[in-house]
């Protein structure tokens, strides 16, 4: 599994006149891979912010894996969004958040949120993008006698980009649901747990050596590390060594 960083955790040093010269900061930390925060890019869902995005991270030697994307602008223009994909030469699209009103409906609204995503999925697959949903601590209530995660992972066709954080703070089981999902998580985001906030790599609560063995025996492709702070290249820094000292 190839290790890399989640945009938003770099967010407020993004700026379409900042791209390379935060792009040249983590690169310098040893980040080689990042995950496009696209609802968090104060720039325009363009094709030309796409490929601004794209030069940038060319000239610092990073390569785009994934974009998170909300649904609602993923799914308005859906050859603009195969060419906003393609333009980063990333291959993963990351659905940002739950559909809240359809999750409060149960049963019939996760049902249509399925639909909804397989539709979405139909018209990426031919370009060679992959859906996956990110989940945040929503997911773990009980629909049915499951959770609403395991309820997504039975009636619809997309894959699961599994964060740590959210999942421990639910006390959702990270290994245990990476076994369940074995095959449909190709990357996951990395980070910390200390009660209700994320923390490093190598703190808190989470075991990252049994997170990241299990997370290759289910075939994950990309770990993201992600993190809301104040510090946020300190916090890289920091979470890359936690990352070296659990493999």
């Amino acid at each position: 599994m190839e290790i890399g960083l989640q945009t938003f955790t770099i967010r407020k040093l993004l700026t379409p006149d900042t791209l390379d010269g935060a792009f040249a900061q983590i690169a310098a930390l040893g980040v080689e891979n990042l995950e496009l925060a696209v609802d968090y890019l104060p720039m325009p869902f363009t094709l030309e912010s796409a490929k601004k995005v794209r030069a940038a991270a060319d000239r610092q030697g990073l390569r785009v894996r994934s974009c998170q994307i909300k649904y609602p602008t993923s799914s308005k223009d859906v050859p603009l969004t195969v060419a906003y994909m393609q333009a980063l030469g990333a291959s993963v699209l990351t659905n940002s958040v739950i559909d809240l009103k359809l999750l409060a409906r149960g049963r019939a609204g996760l049902l249509r949120y399925c639909e909804m995503l397989d539709r979405l999925q139909e018209r990426l697959a031919p370009a060679g993008v992959a859906l996956a949903h990110h989940n945040h601590h929503f997911e773990f209530r009980r629909v049915g006698g499951q959770t609403a995660l395991l309820f997504l992972a039975a009636h619809s066709q997309v894959g699961f980009a599994l964060d740590t954080y959210w999942t421990r703070r639910a006390g959702g089981d990270i290994p245990g649901l990476l076994g369940a999902l074995s095959g449909r998580v190709p990357l996951l985001h990395l980070r910390g747990c200390t009660g209700k906030k994320d923390c490093e790599i190598g703190r808190g609560s989470i075991d990252f050596a049994e997170v990241l063995r299990a997370a290759e025996a289910a075939g994950a492709r990309y770990g993201m590390i992600e993190q809301k702070t104040k510090t946020p290249l300190e916090s890289v820094k920091i979470s890359l060594g936690g990352i070296r000292h659990a493999r």
